[in-house]
């Protein structure tokens, strides 16, 4: 099994509530105000819908919880604006931490800042790192690497390829310059659309149903590549509708659809990350984020990721007989 290391650093979770300008939010935890070792932690996620920072934020939490430190987190639904009133909130209510995901951290600014003025460190799952945020998970390029290759090699280096990608989003914008720097040796012509969050699978079927009328069965090698899973299921549902077998489809992410899509043969291959897992491991480095300040040095931890493919399917499910729940 094609097991590869990449650079990060998890995130996770929140102390107060938060307005409903900055969407909806949750609490929970049991801890209390005050002690050493006891911690307010404030996440802001980026959207409920993208399951695999949700899987990462929830493995946070379960581990904060057993330490009885006081946790809530809001959804912004994917909207900067929001994100950044959710940080300044937390900063209002002085909260020990401030976890970000997924958001592009040099959007962050007015967050961060805030955030960095008052002493409470940022850290992000797969924004990257900026002023005032400290640690980052890397869900990008190295992610993107195995399924590029696996892609290329599909194709014999020539044919037509949908990119469904996602440039709001640290992860996607990695992933798809590790594509884009595969591609680069190859003749494969691409054609790319832009998938909006929320609403990623049915836009992502509308975008391949489009693209699929322009390249009938039998035109040559064809292949849809998504940034993330939901774009490359919205594709498995349009070649469905259409009766297409002839399209080899690409994800990232191993959420328990794709997973279950490749073993059915409608999917070619994704990565999977062991995201609950690398949640739980970030959360254990809390005492240190919170020790570390705002001007701590920038930490990255490691995150494993495996490729699955048709032809690795049986063999990883033997090994994550759970990936599909």
């Amino acid at each position: 099994m094609n097991v590869r290391r990449i650079g990060g650093v998890l995130a996770a979770a929140l102390a107060l509530t938060v307005t409903a300008a900055c969407g909806s939010s949750d609490s929970g935890g049991s801890g209390g105000g005050g002690g050493d070792d006891t911690y307010t932690i404030g996440i802001v996620k980026f959207a409920s819908s993208d399951q695999t920072s949700e899987q990462a934020i929830a493995g946070f939490r379960a581990y904060a919880e057993k330490q009885g430190w006081e946790t809530s987190a809001v959804d912004p639904q994917g909207a900067v604006d929001k994100a950044n009133g959710s940080m300044q909130d937390y900063v209002q209510k002085k909260v020990d931490l401030i976890v970000t995901a997924v958001f592009d951290s040099s959007t962050l600014t007015a967050g961060a800042q805030a955030a960095k003025a008052a002493g409470i460190p940022v850290v992000s799952i797969s924004g990257g790192t900026a002023d005032g945020i400290t640690a980052n998970l890397d869900a990008g390029v190295s992610n993107g690497e195995p399924v590029a290759k696996q892609l290329v090699e599909d194709l014999g280096g020539k044919g037509d390829l949908l990119v469904l990608g996602y440039k709001s989003g640290l992860p996607c914008i990695g992933r798809e310059q590790a594509l884009d720097s595969a591609l680069k040796s190859t003749s494969i012509k691409t054609t790319r659309n832009e998938v909006p969050i929320p609403g990623q699978v049915e836009a992502s079927t509308q975008f391949a149903q489009a693209w699929l009328a322009k390249h009938p069965k039998g035109s040559g090698p064809l292949a849809v590549w998504g940034c993330f899973d939901d774009p490359a299921l919205g594709t498995v549902a349009a070649l469905k509708s259409a009766g297409r077998d002839d399209v080899k489809v690409y994800g990232i992410n191993g959420q328990p659809g794709a997973i279950s899509a490749i073993k059915d043969g409608d999917m070619r291959a994704t990565v999977f990350l062991l995201a609950t897992e690398a949640g739980e491991n970030f959360a254990k480095l809390v005492p240190d984020f919170v020790k570390g300040g705002v001007d701590a040095k920038p930490q990255e931890v490691a995150l494993t990721n495996v490729l699955v493919t048709t032809d690795t399917i049986d063999d990883f499910l033997t090994e994550y007989p759970d990936s599909t729940k």
